[in-house]
């Protein structure tokens, strides 16, 4: 229920590309954004403003057990390699577990 509601949020804005996630620790939200800025004149190297385009990749993931909700963020500006990142975050996001590691056996 509450992944229902940050996706239904999240949709509300048009520049969000938001998602449902099926994760192997149960239901969750991506939210991915690109966004372009343009770094004024003063701070660039050339004098002139620069047009940067940033990434951001949000992932909610509600605990089954309460009231939490586990947020994943990456933010970058290096969208070169945009791809890698995705993947690297997914695969990430696949480890998550809400339950207990069993006990290792002593002795």
């Amino acid at each position: 229920m509450v992944a229902q509601g940050v996706l239904a949020a999240l949709s509300g804005d048009p520049r969000n590309d938001a998602r449902w996630l099926d994760l192997p620790c149960g239901p969750a939200v991506s939210c991915v954004r690109v966004n372009e800025l343009t770094l004024h004149p003063e701070i660039t190297g050339t004098g002139e403003p620069v047009e940067l385009l940033t990434g951001q990749i949000q992932v909610h993931v509600p605990f089954p057990t309460g009231p939490y909700t586990a947020l994943f963020t990456l933010d970058t500006a290096a969208m070169d390699y945009w791809g890698e990142f995705c993947e690297m975050t997914a695969a990430i996001l696949r480890t998550l577990s809400f339950e207990e590691p069993a006990d290792e056996p002593t002795g």
